[in-house]
Order: structure tokens, then C-alpha cells, then sequence
């Protein structure tokens, strides 16, 4: 009886050993997918701002090249708006990519921040303006 209770116990265990490397495995997936996501919806938003640069040529400098703010009223505000939506998009990037484990895309989504921060004007001054809208983009922000 006792030999008996010995080999159901080793096979429990073994069992158990089992599981939990298929648990171990699962959650590895998991994490994975959930990496493969967060980078998917970031730059889903990212593309959706971008479209919207498309929409008025000449827009993609205020990011992209260190051009200042237009003058003309409407065009400031739409240019405004679009920094604004752009940071949003890169506040909730760097964001979801810290809180997702074995994110391997985290490191170059902030480096992308860092270097669209630098070269663009508006973006620095909304982010600074507001820093409690954009948290994750404060430390991002080049030293002037």
C-alpha cells in the first residue's frame, strides 16, 4: 500500500510539474500577444494622425522639421490640434508599452518621442503647457 501511495504521489507531482510549464508557457504567449497589440493600436493612432497631416500639405514640418507655429489663426488652431492628438497618441504608446511585459518595441517608441519632441515646436509647447495631460511625455521632453 505504501509502495503504491509513493508512485501516486511521484505522478502527481510530475503532473503538477506539467502544468505549471504549460501555465508558464501560456503566459509567455500571452504576453507576447499582448506586446504584438499594444505596438498594433499604437501605431494604428499613430497612422490615423498622420492621415490627417496628409489632409494639409505642408503640416508634417510642424513634427517633423522644427518649423514654428503658422500665424494665421486657423491654421495655428489646426496644427494645435493635431499636436495634441499626436501627443495623446504618444503619451498612451509609451504607456501601454511600459505596462506590457516583454514589450521589445517600448524602448524604440520612446526613442521615436524623444526625437518627434525634438523636432517639433508646437509639441514642446503643448507637453510643457500641460504637462498633467501628458505625463509619460514630461521626462521624453529635450533639454533646451
Amino acid at each position: 500500500m505504501a509502495v503504491l501511495a509513493l508512485v501516486v504521489s511521484v505522478c502527481s507531482v510530475l503532473y503538477s510539474a506539467r502544468q505549471t510549464k504549460a501555465a508558464a508557457e501560456q503566459a509567455r504567449i500571452g504576453n507576447a500577444m499582448a506586446a504584438v497589440s499594444a505596438n498594433d493600436m499604437a501605431l494604428r493612432s499613430l497612422r490615423e494622425v498622420h492621415l490627417l497631416m496628409l489632409e494639409r500639405p505642408g503640416s508634417r514640418a510642424y513634427f517633423y522639421a522644427d518649423e514654428p507655429l503658422p500665424e494665421r489663426p486657423e491654421e495655428r488652431d489646426e496644427i494645435v490640434t493635431i499636436a495634441e492628438l499626436l501627443a495623446d497618441v504618444m503619451c498612451s504608446g509609451v504607456h501601454v508599452h511600459q505596462q506590457v511585459p516583454g514589450s521589445t518595441s517600448a524602448e524604440a517608441w520612446d526613442d521615436y518621442c524623444r526625437a518627434t519632441l525634438a523636432t517639433s515646436p508646437v509639441l514642446r509647447e503643448r507637453v510643457r503647457a500641460h504637462p498633467e495631460w501628458w505625463p509619460q511625455l514630461v521626462a521624453l521632453l529635450p533639454g533646451d
